[in-house]
């Protein structure tokens, strides 16, 4: 009875790892299934519809590394051998740290807080909110743009900024879709980043500026406007539009109450010095992943400058980067929670 009773829970560790082995798979499978209702009625960018689709099943298949998870810990307590286990135990780390960053990172929504001195005579000190990287579509969902609109409503900011970059592939009703926009009880200024303007990206930039104005948002691309002694300047995306052509003429001179917007911090070399208090931007995602040098070089792939996450001074003047708040490419993020930068212009 001792050997038997002792042999016991392995024997159902191993009926464990098993079923949960069968039922990570049959998610797997019936991932393609869900992939392909959740793929209906989407702008697609023209030529990569199935590279795009390819990554909507990843984001559903994926849901099941806790399953892959538990089957592999369910086999290290089943195995006899001591280099089985360790095998097994080596595995699930990686399959941890999947399900972290799948499924728990994501939904994690950080607010961090800079001040940022100097502010001039002639405009108020302000708190300021800057997101970037919505990314609404395949891997940003409806109930996280509206965790995001109530949790930006908490923090009391005089105004929202919005550095671009608001679609991944998102559906076709981009003014329902984007509705809860209408609910911010602040001002808000916005521009459009490369996923919205084509470069990479369906050919949804007019719709987008439209549903936008619809729900409230002040698109600032090209435009000059005061708000509480600030200049507000919006700048195009660099890949998808013509940010060079409208620094040199929005931003003819110096302006010690001008704040700039873009999405990508390497427009900010056409910025001239002393031509802005600061410039805002996203599209880096803080490297999105966090991995040993890997996510650096990537970086420095896509982007000229170190500008990743944080406040810098450059040539032009002082820019703030925000690592966004969703994902692309994997559904993944490590090391880098979604965030809302809330910056204080004080004297």
């Amino acid at each position: 009875m001792f050997f038997r009773r002792s042999g016991g829970p392995r024997v159902r560790s191993g009926s464990l790892a098993l079923g949960l082995a069968g039922a990570t798979l049959a998610w797997t499978v019936l991932g393609l299934a869900v992939a392909a209702w959740d793929w209906r009625d989407r702008w697609w960018t023209p030529g990569s519809e199935w590279r795009y689709f390819l990554r909507l099943w990843l984001f559903w298949a994926s849901a099941a590394f806790p399953l892959a998870f538990g089957a592999v810990l369910a086999h290290a307590i089943a195995a006899r051998r001591l280099s089985t286990r360790v095998l097994c135990l080596v595995a699930a780390l990686p399959l941890a740290a999947g399900t972290w960053a799948r499924l728990v990172e994501p939904e994690l929504l950080r607010v961090r807080h800079t001040v940022v001195r100097g502010a001039p005579a002639q405009a108020q000190p302000v708190r300021i909110a800057l997101v970037s990287d919505i990314h609404w579509g395949l891997y940003g969902r409806d109930h996280q743009l509206r965790r995001l609109v109530a949790r930006l409503n908490e923090l009391g900011v005089d105004a929202v900024f919005i550095a671009g970059d608001w679609t991944y592939e998102p559906r076709r009703d981009l003014a329902g879709g984007l509705a809860p926009l209408a609910d911010l009880r602040m001002p808000s200024f916005a521009v459009l980043g490369n996923h919205d303007t084509e470069a990479p990206g369906p050919p949804l930039a007019a719709a987008l500026r439209g549903a936008l104005e619809r729900n409230g948002v002040r698109v600032v691309e090209g435009r000059r406007l005061d708000w509480k002694g600030w200049e507000i300047v919006g700048l195009e995306d660099l890949w998808g539009g013509s940010p060079r052509r409208q620094a040199r003429e929005l931003l003819a001179g110096p302006h010690p109450a001008r704040l700039v917007l873009a999405h990508q911090p390497d427009t900010f070399e056409m910025v001239p010095a002393g031509s802005s208090f600061i410039g805002l931007a996203g599209h880096t995602h803080g490297g999105q992943i966090q991995l040993p040098w890997l996510t650096g070089k990537l970086l420095r792939s896509t982007t000229r400058n170190p500008w990743w996450d944080g406040l810098y001074d450059t040539a032009g003047g002082r820019v703030f980067v925000t690592p966004g708040i969703g994902m692309i490419g994997l559904p993944m993020r490590l090391g880098v929670p979604p965030t809302i930068d809330v910056i204080t212009l004080a004297r």
